[in-house]
């Protein structure tokens, strides 16, 4: 089988790869028939990380089974699912809590698509193994394009994630989002708006961009983030990628609000931890919890709320991935 690898700056290339077997009940392997760059991806292969090449890549797909163990319960070969990004077991006392981005029974930060905690595979290839594969792979919903849905391991659920949770428990509120990484912030906006969020401002510099989240609803500023908005917000959302972004998203967020961070910062960045404190600040970043956000957000998708396509810039064939993302788009889907 082929796997793809990032050889160096504009350089991208098929690998030939050892094809998969099952050697646990657990598992199982799937065929990616959709899949597409993390934000993380667009950066690393733009060169813009510490990451250094060569390495695989590939961590958002829909899949196809093609062969499962003997508990691989669920699941039967010809059928679409979502392979989430972290790898983890489904059964430990942090996966029992739906954290499963934090599994205890694989080393920290084991996912796929990166060298992170172990080399898991990478979902720019022709086959990949999937570990307890009944309790980490998520049925793609009747009727759902693969290609619309094959950022649902990563970013699509991530952008659930920063806003749903939380207006659940400020009904109405209004959103800021300062944009600027690529399709994290899209999909935040798409999901307060779908949400029911009161206003949804998103703040960036790129027009494409604010063209895409002004389509999905929200009021859009362009320029630099600022220091502070003029008004506060009851949540915010740092998708920058920037000092100054995220600077800007705690300094904008209301009194005992919440605020977030997509994160992609590459270093220590300064906390305003006095104006944090005085205001009570409910602050959060990290990987986002994957798994456990994944069907809720393709609630959304099936019923017509959100629209991922708000992010995708086009949809290629498979076998074009070497040539494109040597200069890759915000979000290409390459298909099968």
């Amino acid at each position: 089988m082929q796997r793809l690898w990032r050889l160096g700056p504009g350089e991208v290339a098929w690998r030939d790869a050892p094809e998969p077997v099952i050697r646990a009940p657990h598992e199982a392997i799937v065929r990616p028939v959709a899949a597409t760059t993390c934000d993380l991806d667009v950066m690393i292969l733009r060169g813009t990380t510490p990451f250094t090449a060569p390495m695989a890549l590939g961590h958002e797909c829909v899949a196809e089974v093609v062969e499962t163990g003997p508990e691989a319960a669920g699941l039967s070969p010809g059928q679409r699912v979502v392979v989430p990004w972290h790898v983890s077991c489904g059964a430990c006392p942090r996966c029992r809590r739906r954290l499963p981005n934090t599994c205890s029974s694989f080393p920290p930060g084991a996912m796929f698509g990166m060298d992170v905690g172990g080399d898991f595979g990478s979902f720019f290839s022709d086959l990949v193994l999937v570990p307890h594969a009944a309790a980490m792979l998520v049925p793609l919903p009747r009727g759902l394009d693969p290609a619309l849905c094959a950022s649902a391991s990563d970013n699509l659920p991530f952008g659930y994630e920063l806003t749903v949770p939380y207006l659940a428990e400020r009904p109405g509120a209004d959103v800021l989002i300062v944009g600027g990484v690529g399709s994290v912030g899209l999909y935040a906006a798409a999901y307060a708006v779908a949400a029911g969020a009161g206003e949804v401002l998103y703040v960036d510099t790129d027009s494409d961009r604010l063209a895409r989240a002004e389509r999905c609803g929200a009021r859009v500023q362009e320029g630099p983030p600022p220091r502070r908005t003029p008004r506060t917000y009851p949540i915010t959302v740092d998708a920058s990628g920037t000092e100054a972004g995220l600077r800007c998203a705690i300094s904008s967020t209301e009194p005992e609000g919440m605020s977030a961070s997509v994160g992609t910062h590459w270093g220590d960045v300064a906390f305003p931890m006095r104006e944090m404190y005085a205001k009570g600040l409910h602050f959060y970043t990290g990987r986002g919890r994957g798994h456990p956000n994944i069907a809720a957000a393709l609630a959304y998708v099936q019923d017509g709320r959100v629209d991922p396509a708000v992010a995708i810039t086009d949809v290629v064939p498979f076998a074009e991935a070497d040539r494109r993302l040597a200069a890759p788009a915000m979000k290409t889907v390459f298909v099968r």
